[in-house]
């Protein structure tokens, strides 16, 4: 497979600025290596917003549509302010398509599929994007939502066990603060053991092999410097989330802020696995 050559060309040329270039792979003893993919990831993105758009968009905004015009009622039902006197018991559902509902959420899967699919294979087979959406790759989709499926239920099963030990630690200790401080500590652990297994995702949509021990033991000589992105990206979308929430409240602007931000996550997640790949695996640079 060759290495992707790191240059400022325009999407419009059907060129990707992935920020890798030739060469060994980086080293990732150094305390730097966690800001140099961190770096990377967000070139990766920003450099190629319009090809992101045409390969990803229609697929996060299309089953969001489903949900919205099949199920109005909940979305007006999310945009009215919380009543802090309510109780438990006085909430009222409002009526729920089902078909609708079920339609949208199974297009939200297969749409996130088929965006990181080919996302992935943007960056690392050069595939371009050509139309309205990107090309289906059935057999890649299939693979990556097996893969998916792995993840969580390696993530279930470490989650569980630190959440076993947190409730232990809790129970012991009696202080909100440490509860608080170990629940935060799951959520980045939970985050960090993803990203360690996660290589076995850009694996299945390039077409190739790889088991959730071996994406383990590929990330291990780089295991602490991942926090950093992994903390970062978490950290600073929480915030842009609750400043969408403090700026617009509870109104239909902000769902459609928030969707966009929920966008660009996913498109910065999807990079940070793409770029773990390309070096660690393929043994491509960063720049």
């Amino acid at each position: 497979m060759s290495h992707l050559k790191r240059s400022v060309r325009d999407v419009v040329d059907g060129r990707a600025d992935t920020g890798f270039s030739g060469g060994e792979q980086a080293k990732g003893g150094t305390m730097d290596y966690g800001y140099q993919v961190l770096r990377h990831v967000v070139q990766q993105v920003l450099g190629n917003l319009g090809a992101a758009a045409r390969i990803t968009l229609a697929l996060v905004l299309i089953p969001a549509a489903i949900i919205f015009l099949t199920n109005p009622e909940l979305i007006e039902q999310s945009m009215q302010p919380a009543d802090p006197l309510a109780q438990p018991g006085d909430v009222i559902l409002p009526p729920v398509n089902g078909l609708g509902l079920a339609i949208g959420i199974i297009a939200a899967i297969v749409g996130w599929m088929w965006a990181a699919v080919s996302w992935h294979r943007f960056v690392l087979l050069e595939e371009y994007p050509s139309g309205v959406l990107p090309p289906w790759r059935g057999a890649q989709i299939v693979n990556y939502f097996g893969n998916s499926l792995l993840v969580l239920l390696v993530l279930f099963g470490a989650v569980l066990v630190m959440g076993i030990v947190i409730a232990i630690v809790t129970f012991a200790l009696q202080n909100i603060a440490i509860a608080v401080l170990l629940g935060v500590g799951l959520a980045i652990g939970a985050s960090w053991v993803a990203v360690r297994i996660g290589l076995i995702l850009p694996a299945a949509a390039v077409g190739e092999k790889m088991g959730v021990g071996e994406s383990w033991r590929v990330t291990a000589p780089v295991s602490g410097q991942l926090l950093l992105p992994v903390i970062v990206l978490a950290l600073v979308f929480g915030l842009i989330n609750q400043a969408v929430t403090l700026a617009f409240g509870p109104t239909l602007v902000a769902a459609g802020v928030g969707l966009l931000v929920y966008w660009v996550q996913l498109l910065m997640n999807l990079a940070l696995m793409t770029t773990l790949y390309g070096n660690l695996v393929e043994g491509r640079q960063l720049n």
